[in-house]
């Protein structure tokens, strides 16, 4: 029901977080009922303090070189 409301939401805090829009996400916002539940699992690993920041960031960009993530 509020599917559309929650998608406009990911978005403007993604927009607000990275400064711009991301094709990933656009790509991703056909499917409602994936990217809530990813946005959400997002968040969780972002409030986690199980692993030290700075490790969190080394890891992320690591995976990104991995994939060859332009961004």
């Amino acid at each position: 029901m509020f599917e559309a409301f929650k998608v406009a939401l990911i978005f403007k805090f993604a927009h607000k977080r990275l400064g711009r829009d991301i094709a990933p996400l656009q790509t991703v916002a056909t499917h409602p009922g994936v990217l809530i539940p990813y946005a959400k699992f997002g968040q969780a690993l972002e409030k986690t303090n199980l692993v030290a920041h700075k490790l969190k960031v080394l890891a992320q960009i690591r995976a990104a070189k991995l994939v060859e993530c332009p961004f």
